[in-house]
């Protein structure tokens, strides 16, 4: 029995159902088979066509004598003369840029900054007997210890002070009066010369930051009796 045209399955118009079946045998090596496989891989992957760039703008030479209009310049032409900017010029190498570089950079030299008087602020006390009565005279122990150094005379007057005349306290006034009754001149920083006395030589003592507490140490004190005044005095003193 024949079917007729009205008795057969109907179909969708327009179907968007597709169906394909790709089988591949491949028989060879590994080496072959890997091959394979990516180019079926390749072949599974879409084709994406990249767009060319865009022609560039060049100048051109008309093939006649008359002259071309000029062209314009793309944003890729000099850039920096469209801009009406100048290009900056490298500096050799190791040069300073003077006007970028900040002020707080450039460095003064020691000694080139402003002077100022470090022992301004120290007043000396008056009420000192360096000429006590039955006791040898600052100037006399002064002069058989012979301090050459601003710390072996600092040192010196501090042990004629602390043993001579049992001071209580002493501090950079009792030092500036000493050296004032001995006539030498007076150490450019004298509170920074007795914390190096302290740091480095241990020759002189007192508490975290009371400079006006100042004691000899055995070191000062071994220093003053037994190296001063013994042809070695600036052995240490370095």
């Amino acid at each position: 029995m024949v079917k007729r045209a009205s008795d057969q399955p109907h179909q969708r118009p327009n179907s968007n159902l597709r169906v394909r079946w790709v089988e591949v045998e491949v028989n060879g090596a590994d080496t072959t088979i890997e091959e394979a496989l990516r180019t079926v891989e390749r072949m599974r992957r879409p084709v994406i066509e990249v767009a060319p760039p865009p022609p560039r703008i060049g100048h051109t030479t008309p093939a006649s004598g008359d002259s071309a209009p000029p062209v314009q310049p793309t944003l890729f032409d000099n850039e920096e003369q469209i801009r009406g900017e100048a290009p900056e010029e490298a500096l050799p190498f190791g040069t300073v840029n003077d006007v970028d570089e900040p002020l707080d950079s450039q460095r003064k030299k020691r000694g080139a900054g402003e002077r100022r008087d470090r022992n301004a602020g120290i007043k000396p006390v008056g009420d000192i007997d360096f000429v006590p009565e039955g006791k040898q005279s600052l100037k006399d122990f002064f002069a058989s210890k012979a301090p050459s150094s601003d710390m072996d005379q600092i040192l010196v007057i501090c042990h004629f002070l602390e043993h001579t005349l049992k001071a209580p306290q002493i501090g950079p006034g009792h030092l500036l009066s000493g050296f004032t009754h001995v006539n030498k001149p007076v150490p450019r920083d004298l509170k920074q010369t007795i914390r190096n006395m302290k740091e480095r030589k241990a020759w002189l003592g007192f508490n975290d930051n009371d400079i006006e507490n100042v004691r000899v140490t055995t070191e000062g004190d071994n220093r003053v009796k037994h190296e001063l005044g013994k042809g070695n005095a600036d052995a240490g003193a370095q």
